[in-house]
């Protein structure tokens, strides 16, 4: 099953791929995005890792706490060995800046090849990232645009794209759906669409 990340060392070399997000809730575009990654590009395995404060949604007052999002992220990847979730964010009380968690992750797996996954429309933000540079010099990127193929270089940032379908929702569509009664079940894991649905989350959500 898709297994939690507690921070001892690994000393073997490794090409792990990193899925970052708020994942409120996770959905089947993020398991797309990351299995897409790892089978394209031969990964180890993928880190979901949670943000407990995401920088680009400060002014955002209704995100799930964090134990439920943890939560639904180990329900999504369970029985999925290659998939594995990280706490990392989530034990630092401030801002969940990459250049922190990528920092902490070359200690915990030294030697090994990062390759950050994001999605096509994110790359636009990377230079504005707190301290982009380090970041771009850490990471490949892997992002998520099916009508470009191969490598190229944007900033100082090595990106590869993802040969992946188009993924039409996201997490705030999925909540509102919820919050609208209607269902998201097609979108969702079944394992975390009655997660939802125990814990009455996304009800009367804006």
């Amino acid at each position: 099953m898709g297994k939690s990340v507690h921070e001892k060392k690994d000393e073997r070399k490794l090409k792990i791929g990193i899925l970052g997000g708020t994942f409120d809730p996770i959905h089947f575009g993020h398991l797309s995005l990351a299995r897409h990654a790892k089978d394209q590009f031969h990964l180890d395995k993928v880190l979901f890792i949670p943000a407990l404060i995401p920088p680009h949604k400060l002014s955002r007052r209704d995100i799930t706490p964090a134990p439920y999002r943890y939560h639904m992220v180990e329900l999504a990847i369970q029985n999925q060995p290659e998939f594995e979730i990280s706490d990392l964010e989530l034990n630092r009380p401030d801002i969940s800046y990459t250049v922190d968690t990528l920092r902490d992750l070359e200690k915990t797996y030294p030697q090994s090849e990062f390759y950050l996954i994001v999605g096509a429309d994110t790359l636009a933000e990377v230079p504005h990232w707190h301290e982009s540079e380090e970041i771009m010099n850490k990471v490949k990127f892997l992002a998520a645009k099916r009508e470009i193929e191969g490598e190229t270089k944007i900033h100082s940032a090595y990106i590869h794209w993802i040969n992946m379908p188009l993924f039409k929702i996201s997490s705030s569509q999925i909540r509102r759906f919820i919050s609208n009664g209607q269902s998201a079940a097609e979108w969702l894991p079944e394992a975390v669409g009655r997660y939802i649905q125990e814990m009455k989350l996304y009800q009367n959500h804006s």
